[in-house]
């Protein structure tokens, strides 16, 4: 790194290329460089320790980044489960249990959960991340590192501002709200896997092909 070389820290756009191993090893997700995860610092837009460990890096650093579940994608809440009438459930003629479903957040992002009870009447789902509960490990390479712009930043500031009103909408409560502009590596909540009480057409729910 170069004296004077942007790095890692609030209010700067990254993007990264990694690789994301579970617990035990195996890689469950990649991003290439060649289409590259970009985010700006402060806002939520990544797993926050993710982002804390990111701090003061600069273009082509590599970095292993450790987690916990509190840093990652949350403890197991063995209450975060959503129970939907077959009968409205999209698939619900082939569904079984182990099936994956892909959840939207307010924000647009989808959310992947596991069906782990089918009945006649009923699917039951695991609203938990799958990987709540574990150590993860993230392989970064910092591909880039710039100031946003004034654009970049209002738009980051409206995206966090739904997010709060949506997920308060339909059930999720406050503790699916992020704030406003944190301190990275002390603001953002793990995804939401609380009650939907706000209805499943809310959170449109789909089975993964």
């Amino acid at each position: 790194m170069a004296v004077g070389d942007p790095v890692v820290g609030p209010d700067m756009v990254v993007s990264v290329a990694y690789r994301l191993r579970d617990e035990g090893g195996a890689c469950v997700d990649e991003v290439s460089r060649d289409e590259p995860l970009s985010f700006l610092v402060g806002y939520a837009q990544i797993v926050p320790g993710l982002e804390a460990g990111l701090l003061g890096a600069a273009a082509g650093e590599r970095r292993e980044i450790e987690l916990g579940p509190e840093d990652a994608f949350g403890e197991r809440d063995e209450e975060a489960l959503l129970e939907v009438d077959r009968l409205d459930f999209p698939g619900g003629d082939s569904v079984e249990r182990g099936d994956e479903v892909m959840s939207q957040r307010p924000d647009g992002v989808e959310v992947a959960h596991r069906v782990v009870e089918v009945s006649p009447e009923a699917v039951l789902i695991d609203l938990n991340h799958p990987l709540a509960g574990q150590r993860v490990r993230f392989e970064v390479e910092v591909l880039g590192v710039r100031p946003a712009s004034d654009e970049e930043l209002d738009r980051a500031l409206a995206e966090v501002d739904e997010l709060i009103v949506d997920a308060e909408a339909i059930g999720y409560g406050t503790s699916a709200s992020v704030s406003r502009h944190h301190t990275p590596g002390e603001g953002a909540e793990a995804p939401p896997g609380g009650e939907a009480a706000g209805g499943t057409d809310l959170i449109q729910l789909r089975l993964k092909h």
